[in-house]
């Protein structure tokens, strides 16, 4: 699994991207923008799972899909 595929499926297990969580309550609230609650929250962590700049974009509209899906299911 590359860095970026885990650094997203540890991210995706953090309470801000679960149901009930930051990110989830802004696609609830029909929020014109979900990416910047994404970018909040990824913004907030990037110490804890060493994300680099250079990787914050791609791992935010990542999992901003993955996260519309999962929200989608629901």
């Amino acid at each position: 699994m590359s860095d970026l595929n885990l650094i997203i499926k540890n991210l995706l297990q953090e309470p801000e991207f679960k149901p009930g969580g930051f990110v989830w309550k802004h696609l609830e609230n029909g929020s014109p923008d979900p990416l910047r609650s994404v970018q909040s929250a990824v913004d907030r962590m990037r110490e804890l799972h060493d994300i680099e700049d250079s990787q914050f974009g791609l791992i935010c509209s990542t999992l901003l899909e993955s996260i519309i899906q999962n929200f989608d299911k629901s």
